[in-house]
């Protein structure tokens, strides 16, 4: 962040552009083009009913529509894990794709008849659609975790790719809460069995799901919550934003906080994260958040998952100023801070390097020690290990430095976070 605080910033000011560009954003048709990006959709993003032409084996993903209750129509796909697929394989194979509805597929029976069986939620960005190459990446590395147990439930917000309806704060939240009542109602998967994963404007929706979830008559916790490249709020996000992760034309404006603070009032669709996740960590009984970031984000600076790191602590401990964290040295693998309280904590992992190996703990030299301390914190536990239900309800913040804004989550980082899922015996949980 030195550089950018030193010499990005201060150009961005000089240059005077971003006095129109605020008072542009200011206007709430441009915010919605600007912060959902559904207009714009990127070749490969376009196979939405062929997900073989992503690398995906026949009939291994189940396209599907979801309803919503203001009857808009969600696209969504419902992907097998790999293992499971190998085991069932000539089922999947010979399957009709002509049949009625998604209840008659192989991959929803497999995934309603298995007791054992983990669901990943997972939340995209702006911008295309759930077939950008990126994100089909990351479903293989999530569903690797565990091949034969972690199924992968994506899809595409209204106004993004064969959904219908347009945009909005509410919209995309009545979409999440479709998607998620499927999940539990439909295909009848226990909330401690359903993971919410969120990716940069991901974060935001699935934050503010599990807030609207944990809030209702029966309060719901799902088995976690992970965030990956996350904002505070809207307007801090646009305020942040790097244009061709070269330009933040915005950044001035968190130089002077009265001016922040107003262009924050501007703006229509505030998602706001950061209180959200606030709530969470002050009421919630049990609860497991994990966020990840990169120092060489060029699109959305890691600051912004340090903020929120210390905003969800500080509501945990219920403004403690010398909260119980404990601090560990990983050397050129970096640093990570524990806060535990049993069934719940959060912790924060600041990784020094990666951009190479797209993933730190993916580098040989530090995999062993990285996955050794993220066991320590009770969220990575141990394949097999006894000791495996004490991670329930836990919340982990971990912050990657060396990645960059769009391979976050994906490789080993993936893997190995949802063999900490997968592993935890839930049900055991108190």
């Amino acid at each position: 962040m030195g550089l950018y605080n030193t010499i990005v910033v201060p150009l961005a000011f000089v240059s005077g552009i971003w006095i129109p560009a605020t008072l542009l954003c200011c206007i709430p048709w441009v915010q919605k083009q600007m912060l959902y990006l559904h207009w714009l959709t990127l070749w490969p993003g376009k196979w939405l009913e062929e997900p073989e032409r992503a690398g995906f084996l026949k009939n291994q993903v189940t396209p599907f529509r979801v309803p919503t209750k203001d009857e808009e129509k969600l696209f969504a796909w419902l992907i097998a894990p790999l293992g499971l697929y190998a085991r069932h394989a000539d089922e999947f194979i010979n399957e009709k794709t002509d049949v009625q509805g998604v209840e008659d597929r192989v991959a929803f029976r497999l995934l309603k008849d298995d007791p054992e069986a983990r669901l990943l939620v997972y939340f995209h960005g702006n911008t295309a659609t759930l077939a950008q190459a990126r994100r089909t990446e990351e479903y293989r590395m999530y569903a690797a975790g565990a091949s034969d147990k972690i199924f992968v439930l994506t899809f595409d917000y209204r106004g993004f790719g064969k959904s219908s309806g347009t945009p909005s704060e509410p919209g995309v939240l009545n979409d999440a809460e479709a998607v998620v009542s499927w999940a539990l109602h439909v295909a009848r998967i226990p909330a401690d069995r359903i993971v919410l994963l969120g990716h940069s404007l991901g974060t935001a929706v699935a934050s503010a799901i599990a807030h609207r979830y944990a809030n209702t008559d029966v309060p719901t916790d799902f088995a976690g919550l992970i965030l990956c490249a996350a904002f505070t709020n809207a307007g801090s996000a646009f305020a942040s934003y790097s244009i061709g992760h070269v330009l933040p034309i915005l950044a001035p404006i968190k130089m002077i906080p009265a001016l922040q603070a107003w262009f924050t009032r501007r703006m229509r669709d505030t998602w706001e994260t950061d209180r959200r996740l606030a709530a969470l960590a002050r009421e919630g009984s049990k609860y497991r958040i994990v966020l990840v970031h990169a120092e060489d984000d060029q699109t959305m600076p890691w600051d912004q998952t340090e903020e929120l790191f210390r905003s969800t602590l500080q509501a945990a401990t219920d403004g403690d100023e010398s909260p119980n964290v404990q601090t560990i040295d990983l050397g050129e693998a970096g640093r990570q801070q524990i806060w535990d309280a049993g069934i719940r904590s959060i912790s924060k992992l600041i990784a020094k390097h990666g951009a190479r190996s797209f993933v730190a703990l993916r580098n040989t030299a530090c995999e062993a020690r990285g996955l050794y301390n993220l066991y320590r914190t009770g969220f990575l536990t141990a394949i097999g290990n006894d000791t495996a239900q004490n991670a329930v309800g836990r919340s982990t913040v971990i912050t990657c430095q060396g990645q960059s804004h769009d391979q976050i989550g994906r490789e080993q980082d993936g893997l190995h976070l949802m063999r900490g899922f997968v592993h935890a015996n839930y049900a055991g949980a108190t």
